[in-house]
């Protein structure tokens, strides 16, 4: 272990995947509102095609 950095405590690697998720999390709400248009219109069409 010479010069090597320890390896990361609990709590910093709690911290790190919290962040991950909040980083996925606000991704996946970005795309969802970049394709509500095309998931509203698509919608729209389907129900159009209900009887």
């Amino acid at each position: 272990m010479d010069g090597e950095t320890p390896t990361s405590s609990d709590g910093t690697e709690k911290e790190e995947t919290a962040e991950r998720r909040r980083k996925r999390r606000q991704m996946l709400w970005q795309l969802l509102l970049d394709w509500s248009p095309v998931l509203a219109e698509l919608t729209k069409i389907a129900m159009q095609q209900l009887p």
